[in-house]
């Protein structure tokens, strides 16, 4: 157990990753920077020295262990041991650093961090960045946190579509940080690139990887040049990762790769490039949590095109603060694209509206506020309500009983179909 003394209240923020720092490390960090150190006291424990060489920065302790997940996609899904040594080296850091909130970014670590919380009787926040599917759901004991907080609504659907109280989520939206555009000018790099003060520049900012979608998008991309040879198209693209070499080859195959430019990785943030090079944002994703980089266009006056991913619609408005095609529908973005090419007076009204909305609902200071007084809702809950035996826990056996039991039921349908098809003439 741990006392509740005077001064910032300890709070442990655990996250699981890679050695990169995109879309779920980049809010924790904005979270660890923004934080009010005057009511509380953030400690990191991660698997990455990436991300850890990052918070220390901000002056926070860091504890890197690696970690292992049971029940995962990937090997090794059995390590039962190494998962027990997680949960005891959480319930050491809870003791060392007298931890009164646990905090966990992204699903994963809650599988470890939720008998951390019990035992110790202190509230476990799950910070969801992304829509799981149901086996990870109940794998990970997402059900068993005090409190899910979906950077969407869309990412805790499933959560409450399995029985879990609505109570017990909430959702707080990312938020950019306008702080950390300034000092920054791109404003020459147009000049550098070869592009001219006429071109139309589209801009896509991810990891080069296939869920991010820059295949679609290059085959939209090629129709909108065949369609508007005039036009000089230019497309930027900002980031780097594994499948940069096949998104290159494709750009040769499809004959745009000498209007194609591959930033990588910049240290300017990515909005900087919406402010001073592009015209239109684009997010072709196969999957998306939330969609940082459009509120970053956003806020940078860009008019945007998105693919219909999880929460995209609690961002942007279709026909009025942005464009939302199908996922993996190359022709409709095309279409979509097509449309901001050839009406700058659109690009300017949507560009406009969703700058507006970026303003009022999707800055830092709204993001950061939103988890604060979450944090301080359950600081201020009785310990005698936060261990293994308490209200709230009652009807999650319901759930992973009805769980195992629909799990059964249909593996033994698939067993009965084999059978079936085994024994057809």
């Amino acid at each position: 157990m741990t006392e509740r003394g005077p001064g910032p209240a300890p709070i442990l923020f655990t996250h699981y990753g890679e050695e990169w720092i995109r879309g779920s490390e980049r809010c924790l960090l904005d979270l660890l920077t923004h934080l009010d150190r005057n009511r509380f006291r953030p400690i990191l424990w991660c698997n990455a020295e990436m991300l850890a060489a990052e918070v220390r920065k901000l002056d926070i302790p860091v504890e890197v262990t690696p970690f292992t997940i049971l029940f995962h996609w990937v090997p090794p899904r059995f390590a039962f041991r190494r998962y027990l040594s997680q949960v005891r080296k959480g319930r050491e850091l809870v003791r060392r650093h007298g931890i009164r909130l646990l905090h966990s970014n992204s699903a994963a670590p809650t599988q470890w961090l939720f008998p951390v919380a019990r035992s110790a009787r202190i509230p476990l926040v799950t910070h969801i960045h992304a829509r799981y599917f149901e086996w990870d759901r109940f794998t990970l004991g997402l059900h068993q946190t005090t409190l899910a907080v979906g950077v969407t609504h869309g990412c805790i659907e499933g959560l409450i579509a399995d029985g879990f109280p609505g109570s017990r989520t909430t959702t707080i939206y990312n938020g950019v940080d306008l702080s950390t555009w300034q000092g920054h000018d791109l404003r020459g790099l147009r000049g550098e690139l070869g592009i001219g003060a006429e071109e139309i520049v589209i801009t896509q900012v991810g990891s080069l990887i296939r869920r991010k979608g820059h295949d679609l998008l290059f085959r939209a991309f090629a129709d909108l040049k065949r369609l508007r040879p005039e036009r000089g198209l230019r497309l930027v693209i900002v980031g780097d990762g594994p499948d940069r070499p096949a998104i290159e080859a494709l750009a040769r195959e499809l004959g745009i790769a000498g209007s194609v430019h591959f930033l990588g990785f910049i240290a300017p943030p990515p909005g900087v490039v919406f402010r001073d090079v592009s015209d239109i944002g684009v997010s072709p994703s196969r999957g998306e949590g939330f969609g940082l980089t459009v509120i970053e266009a956003g806020a940078a006056g860009r008019p945007v095109v998105a693919t219909d991913t999880t929460g995209m619609r609690e961002i942007l408005t279709d026909g009025e603060s942005g464009l939302i095609v199908p996922v993996e529908d190359s022709a409709s973005l095309g279409r979509a694209l097509l449309r901001l090419v050839d009406d700058a007076e659109l690009r300017r009204r949507l560009g406009g509206r969703l700058h507006a909305v970026v303003q009022e609902r999707f800055l830092i200071e709204r993001y950061v506020e939103g988890l604060e007084e979450a944090y301080t809702r359950l600081l201020a809950r009785p310990r005698e309500e936060l261990g293994w035996i308490r209200s709230g826990w009652r009807g999650e056996p319901g759930m992973y009983f009805r769980w195992t039991a629909s799990a059964a039921a249909r593996r033994l349908t698939r067993w009965r179909r084999r059978g079936e098809a085994a024994v057809s003439p």
